[in-house]
């Protein structure tokens, strides 16, 4: 398999509901602690202890051949209930992905269509979702590097059992913890997908 069929697969993967309807294709931080200057081990314990987090995301998927930009809204809470909603693009405006009880619901209300996948299991693996990185990075902890650039803390996470997508990177504004954008990097150190956080508001 080429590394251009490979992408092209995890795309379809990540917006697998875009393909199910044929689709071709700041709010501050409400936290209990507000200080000017959280440390670096601060601010990873922060984003360790999320509960929960409504967010407008700005997604951005570069293939080989085509950029794409989407605008997402997400909520997610701690029981792994998630919802996502797209704004971007006009075309399939008003597409949700629910995540309840272990089932993913894909609605399309102006087609006027609805699809469940009982028990799916791949929340946790969609690079999406700030929930999902957060852990990835509880299950490599020790093994994940943190570091400041600029004013930000950056985590890094490697993709396992992936053979082109590498790192995934979220970098964290030094004074409040509060996620600015996550990058998904190949084995070329190529950004595939670009988050850019146009506003959160997270829980613990």
């Amino acid at each position: 398999m080429s590394k251009e069929s490979f992408i092209k697969i995890v795309v379809g993967l990540i917006f697998i509901f875009f393909i199910i309807f044929g689709v071709c294709a700041y709010k501050k931080i409400k936290s209990g602690n507000n200080e000017s200057n959280k440390s670096a081990k601060q601010i990873t314990e922060y984003i360790l202890n999320i509960n929960s987090y409504k967010a407008e995301i700005e997604v951005t998927i570069n293939s080989n051949k085509n950029v794409n930009k989407y605008l997402l809204k997400q909520e997610y809470n701690s029981n792994n209930d998630a919802k996502q909603t797209v704004i971007k693009p006009e075309n399939i405006e008003g597409v949700e992905v629910i995540y309840k009880d272990g089932d993913m619901i894909i609605n399309n209300s102006k087609m006027n269509l609805s699809k469940i996948y009982n028990n799916y299991p791949y929340l946790s693996d969609n690079v999406l979702w700030l929930s999902s990185f957060v852990e990835k990075y509880r299950e490599q902890n020790e093994n994940a590097k943190v570091y400041e650039q600029d004013n930000n803390v950056v985590i890094e996470v490697k993709l396992q059992d992936n053979a082109y997508l590498a790192i995934e990177k979220l970098y964290l504004e030094k004074g409040t913890g509060k996620p600015k954008k996550m990058e998904v990097i190949d084995n070329n150190k190529n950004t595939i997908v670009y988050i850019l956080y146009k506003e959160i508001d997270i829980k613990k």
